[in-house]
């Protein structure tokens, strides 16, 4: 499986700052390239948003995609800008985690997807969390 982080920051970050996605994303990534969760879904994208008040109207959390040729799917989700600018790089780690196992819960709870083990997913997802120290507790 692919997994794999894309971000929309505002200006006021630095590259350093924004770039936390990818670095995590590559962690992530790397855990799970030798999984399979059936043959329905082989690469998840996650595009996290977090931008100034100034620039919200124009980055809206769309609803999730499945791509039927990638074997695919792609979710956003939004991150606080106030809470996310003023946080140190392990709280902001701690704060994209928490959300990120939260809309993934979200989502694919919503969504009935054939071929596609879930709650297995689900589950390895937030044992690497814990695993790597970024989750202490279980995310609803």
């Amino acid at each position: 499986m692919i997994f794999s982080i894309g971000s929309q920051f505002s200006k006021e970050f630095s590259f350093e700052e924004s770039s936390i996605t990818m670095r995590l994303g590559e962690k992530v990534n790397s855990y799970f390239e030798n999984k399979k969760y059936g043959n329905r879904i082989e690469k998840i994208y996650i595009s996290v948003i977090c931008v100034s008040k100034g620039f919200e109207q124009f980055f809206k959390v769309r609803p999730m995609k499945i791509y039927r040729a990638e074997h695919s799917l792609e979710y956003e989700l939004k991150l606080d800008f106030g809470t996310f600018k003023s946080s140190t790089e392990e709280q902001r780690t701690r704060l994209l985690v928490g959300e990120i196992l939260r809309t993934t819960k979200k989502v694919l709870i919503e969504k009935t997807i054939n071929g596609f083990e879930k709650e297995e997913f689900i589950r390895d997802l937030e044992a690497y969390f814990k695993q790597h120290g970024y989750l202490e507790e279980t995310i609803i």
